[in-house]
């Protein structure tokens, strides 16, 4: 298990960080933007924007893990504020598939995997602009899924400093 720490800049770092298990994930340490206070005997967790750490964490998950663990494909699900059937429906496989991964009975596979990446990363735009962006990414599918499959050469140019769409040309 890879250790992932968490802190918010410009603040100092704890000497000790703290292992933040509220989250359901086992492998979460913060070393700062945190407090601990002690009341009646009870110790009481204080976490500073909370929301902006989930996010964090849900970033480096979709971003930066290759495979998600199950208990993190959990943590994206319940971020999204989705049940195991919601999740589900939305990646068109049954409720027992996602129950699988997230015990770690099985490995999401690739597609499902991706899919679900661009279903979080798309929760963080603010509602106004998801239609539009959702709307030009199943374009760009559906024109893709629409081209002629024997194409094998792509034709690319440089124009100023970008590279242009490339042409796609028969065989």
């Amino acid at each position: 298990m890879t250790v992932q720490s968490f802190y918010i800049p410009g603040e100092k770092l704890r000497e000790e960080p703290l292992h933040y298990k509220d989250c359901g994930l086992d492998n979460i340490y913060l070393k700062n933007g945190f407090n601990v206070e002690n009341h009646d005997g009870e110790q009481y967790l204080t976490v500073t924007d909370i929301d902006g750490l989930h996010k964090a964490i849900g970033m480096h998950i979709v971003l930066g893990r290759k495979a998600p663990s199950g208990q993190e494909l959990r943590f994206i699900r319940n971020e999204l504020g989705m049940s195991q059937s919601d999740l589900a429906r939305v990646l068109d496989i049954s409720d027992q598939s996602v129950a699988r991964w997230e015990k770690g009975k099985c490995e999401a596979n690739g597609a499902a995997v991706f899919a679900l990446r661009l279903v979080y990363l798309l929760s963080l735009i603010p509602k106004k602009e998801q239609p539009l962006i959702l709307q030009d990414i199943l374009q760009r599918f559906k024109k893709l899924m629409e081209e002629d499959e024997t194409t094998d050469e792509i034709v690319l140019s440089y124009s100023g400093k970008q590279w242009l769409n490339p042409v796609l040309c028969a065989a």
